[in-house]
Parts: C-alpha cells; sequence; structure tokens
C-alpha cells in the first residue's frame, strides 16, 4: 500500500479510502489489466494472438518496467498458491482467467475449418488449453530468467498448433474418403 502511496502521490490515507485492503487493491488492479488484455490480445489470426501472448505477454513480463505484462505474473502466482484459497484478489483472478478462457476461444473457433469442429466440437477449447499452457509455461521462463527468444518459440508454437490443425484436416478428409 505504500508504495501505491508513493506512485499515485496520494497520503496512504487516501489509498486506504479508496482500498479498504490490499486484497480489494488487487482486485481492482485485476480488472484494470483485464480491460487493456481485452484491448492488446487481438488479431486477425490465431497465429498473431499466440505471438502476442507469448512473445508479448510472458516475454514483456521480464522488464520490470512494463508493470502490466509483470502483474500477470503475480496474478499467475495467485493461481499457483493455494494457500490464499478464499483470498478476494486469487478468486478475482480466478474468475478473470476463466473469462479470458472463454473469449479467447470465441476468437479461436472462428480460424478452425468447420469441418473439424464438427468431427470435434471442442478443438477450439483444446487450443486455446494448448495455448494457454504454453503461455504460462513461458511466463515461468520470462520470470525464472531462461535465456531465450519469445518471438522465435511463439513463432514455433504458432506453428505447432497450426499443423495440429491441418493434421486433424487431413485425418477427417482421409477417414472420410474411405
Amino acid at each position: 500500500m505504500a508504495e501505491v502511496a508513493r506512485l499515485s502521490g496520494l497520503p496512504i490515507g487516501s489509498v486506504y479510502w479508496h482500498f479498504s485492503n490490499k486484497e480489494q487493491l488487487f482486485s481492482e488492479l485485476i480488472d484494470f489489466c483485464f480491460e487493456k488484455w481485452k484491448i492488446d490480445h487481438t488479431g486477425p489470426t490465431n497465429r498473431d494472438l499466440l505471438r502476442r501472448s507469448i512473445a508479448g505477454s510472458a516475454g514483456g513480463s521480464v522488464d520490470p518496467e512494463n508493470r502490466t505484462e509483470a502483474f500477470w505474473i503475480l496474478a499467475l502466482l495467485f493461481a499457483l498458491e493455494k494457500r490464499l484459497t478464499g483470498n478476494a484478489a486469487r478468486e478475482r483472478y480466478l474468475e478473470v482467467r476463466k473469462q479470458m478462457f472463454e473469449l479467447m476461444v470465441a476468437r479461436v473457433e472462428p480460424q478452425i475449418p468447420d469441418i473439424v469442429l464438427a468431427d470435434d466440437p471442442q478443438f477450439g477449447r483444446k487450443m486455446v488449453v494448448l495455448g494457454r499452457a504454453l503461455t504460462d509455461g513461458f511466463y515461468i521462463a520470462a520470470s525464472a530468467g531462461d535465456d531465450i527468444d519469445f518471438l522465435e518459440f511463439a513463432d514455433l508454437s504458432a506453428s505447432a498448433v497450426a499443423a495440429l490443425i491441418d493434421r486433424q484436416v487431413e485425418k477427417i478428409s482421409n477417414g472420410a474418403a474411405k
């Protein structure tokens, strides 16, 4: 709270007037960052979305001046730390995480061929689970200080997802031809 007061230029009493405790402050910060995330995580293709998640967000989180992206590291800690169960900020992050997932499904599914979704209506959700797992892993790599080229791995990840979709189309097409 002292850091918030320092950065805002407000007396700490004013900060407590706006936020009754740290949990409320973090909950509000999660909402603020989520609104920025919704704007930032757009793109015409699934490749663009994955690139933004891995190279932009996870890769960007290594820069301590990039507070929005660095914040998601803290939010990820809320998800990982089971001892915070019941903490308002953790619960808010988990709710936002569910909303993020559904938004990504809505953005990804229209780019998956209809033949694939007809064969497996959950395929889009599976691709978002895979993308989320990759992104979460890259956040951990960034936090651990791993020396990797996030843009290169974003492109490799996007190519892998595209190959999975192509493989599924081929599998369905070959199965239909038999």
